[in-house]
């Protein structure tokens, strides 16, 4: 009862995200994010979960990443999470992986890796829509509402980026999330 309860209440809170960005009440305080204090949270976050699963997790900085971006941290935050939380879910061994480092005129991209089951290429822009997954075997299989991706894709429009998938059925995945540096 307690788990079900706990599932019914993030599936409400994540309707409820999605309602709000969707109206266009999302409010975002741009506020400076020290990136590797943002990665170091994470890796807090996550090894254990890896650990757990018996999987290799790292977080590499590359040379020249800004030590800083302008942005809402805790929407950044929460996007990065889903990310991670995602190739965490769908690997089963193996790796994931976070890489930041500069981008393209004047950004930053955070990419997360697996080495999970991987997305085929015909299902790639349906998982960014809102209630679906790959395929319904997935939903059974690894559960999820459907929605992290979308309210994530979102997210990282509000914040002026993006989120871009690469994958091959069976290889893993790259989600790439870019965002302005300020």
């Amino acid at each position: 009862i307690s788990s079900s309860g706990n599932d019914l209440l993030a599936l409400i809170n994540d309707i409820l995200d999605l309602s709000k960005i969707e109206a266009g009440k999302v409010d975002l305080v741009a506020e400076p994010v020290l990136v590797a204090n943002m990665v170091d949270s994470l890796v807090k976050t996550f090894q254990p979960v890896a650990r757990k699963k018996g999987l290799d997790f790292s977080a590499t900085l590359d040379p020249g990443t800004p030590p800083r971006i302008i942005t809402d941290g805790q929407r950044m935050g929460q996007i990065l999470k889903n990310l991670l939380s995602n190739a965490l879910k769908f690997t089963d061994q193996g790796q994931v992986s976070l890489r930041v480092g500069a981008g393209d005129a004047g950004t930053l991209s955070f990419a997360v890796s697996d080495s999970g089951i991987g997305i085929a290429q015909h299902q790639q822009d349906i998982i960014f829509e809102a209630f679906r997954q790959a395929d319904g075997s997935t939903h059974r299989k690894y559960g999820g509402t459907g929605l992290g991706l979308s309210i994530s894709r979102a997210l990282a429009h509000l914040l002026g980026g993006g989120i871009a998938v690469q994958s091959t059925a069976g290889q893993g995945s790259v989600f790439t999330l870019t965002l302005p540096q300020t």
